[in-house]
C-alpha cells in the first residue's frame, strides 16, 4: 500500500494535535487548585488614594479603560460633584485592588465585573450621571452599596486592623 505524503503528514499533524490535547488536559485536571485568599483585609477609597504605595499594579482597569496609578489616584481625589461616575469609579477601584493584593473574591467578583460594565457604558468618568437619573438609581446604585460593603469589610473578606 501506497501512502501519500500529504496523508502522513495528516496523520502525522492529528497524532501531534491529539498529544498536545491530552497533555493539556492532564494537567488541567492535574494541576493544584489555587492557594486560598490570604485575606490581608480590605481597604476603602480613602485608604487607597491615599497610600499609593500599597497597589499591587502600576495601572488599573476601570470601565475597559487603562489608568495609570497616578492618574486613577488623581480621579479618587477629585470631588465628583453629585457625578456617581467619580462615585463608582471610587469604590470599584477599591475592589479591584482589594482582590488583587489577596482578599477574598468570591461573594464581589461577579459584582466588580457588573460595575466595570456599568463605567463602560457610562464613561467616561465625570460624564454627569446624577443621583437621581435612571442610570444610578436602577442600574448603578445597587453595585456600589455591595463594592462599598466589600471594602469595609463587612462581606467575605476583613477590614484592614
Amino acid at each position: 500500500m501506497n501512502i501519500s505524503r500529504k496523508t502522513k503528514f495528516l496523520v502525522v499533524s492529528i497524532s501531534l494535535l491529539l498529544g498536545v490535547l491530552i497533555v493539556n488536559i492532564g494537567m488541567a485536571f492535574a494541576s493544584e487548585p489555587p492557594p486560598p485568599p490570604t485575606n490581608p483585609g480590605t481597604g476603602t477609597p480613602g485608604y487607597w488614594k491615599n497610600h499609593p504605595e500599597a497597589w499591587p499594579v502600576e495601572k488599573i482597569y476601570i470601565g475597559y479603560i487603562g489608568y495609570s496609578k497616578a492618574e486613577a489616584i488623581s480621579i479618587m481625589q477629585t470631588p465628583g460633584k453629585g457625578d456617581k461616575t467619580y462615585t463608582m469609579f471610587n469604590a470599584l477601584a477599591a475592589a479591584i485592588l482589594n482582590v488583587q493584593i489577596g482578599n477574598d473574591p468570591s461573594c464581589i467578583q461577579t459584582t466588580i465585573d457588573n460595575a466595570d460594565y456599568w463605567m463602560s457604558m457610562y464613561s467616561p468618568v465625570g460624564s454627569g450621571v446624577r443621583g437621581n437619573s435612571d442610570a444610578w438609581q436602577e442600574l448603578g446604585e445597587h453595585k456600589y452599596e455591595k463594592l462599598d460593603a466589600y471594602n469595609n469589610g463587612k462581606l467575605c473578606a476583613p477590614a484592614r486592623d
